[in-house]
């Protein structure tokens, strides 16, 4: 296995998963397509603003820019809230960072909403969806350690220099090394 040093968006919507590395623009609008919207990362979902916001690389570092839509952000758990006096704040991206656009104040994650993982690696696999249907405790191997989720939550994502998996409850995502060992 070979994993790549870039700046990886991986989405989830409504079952698709893609990824996008960052690297290859400096900006990358985040919103959805309209007449007068043609972001670079076009989302369907009708809770995700035209205008929803943008990743920007400043000196090396990425950087997600939230334009306070409606149905809001939540990052790492936490609504993104606007900085003093209603002004726009960053927030600078670390490897493993949880981003769902439309899901309101909490991460709420279903088919309304857009679910993405920040990396800074890219493992040259593709992603395998495993169906993890009705199990309440899944065991993940990435060649090195057992890992095993007992009543894994939606939007859960194991990620290390081996391999990701996300448990979006009906489906795993894995990329990598990283393998479903056994499902209970």
């Amino acid at each position: 296995m070979s994993v790549e040093k870039r700046n990886v968006l991986t989405l989830l919507e409504n079952g698709q998963l893609k990824t996008y590395l960052l690297d290859d623009q400096l900006s990358w609008e985040v919103g959805r397509e309209s007449i007068n919207s043609n972001p670079d990362i076009k989302l369907r979902s009708t809770t995700v603003s035209r205008r929803h916001g943008k990743f920007q690389n400043i000196n090396g570092n990425w950087l997600y820019v939230d334009y306070n839509g409606k149905n809001g952000t939540v990052y790492n758990n936490k609504k993104v809230e606007t900085g003093l006096k209603g002004k726009i704040k960053p927030i600078i991206l670390n490897d493993g960072d949880v981003l769902v656009f439309g899901g309101g104040d909490k991460i709420i994650i279903n088919t309304n909403t857009v679910f993405t993982f920040f990396s800074t690696k890219k493992f040259t696999e593709n992603w395998d969806a495993v169906d993890t249907k009705g199990l309440q405790k899944i065991e993940l191997n990435d060649g090195c350690e057992s890992i095993i989720l007992e009543k894994p939550e939606k939007g859960e994502v194991i990620n290390n220099d081996n391999g990701v998996a996300i448990y979006m409850g009906d489906v795993t995502y894995l990329s990598g090394n990283m393998n479903l060992m056994s499902v209970k």
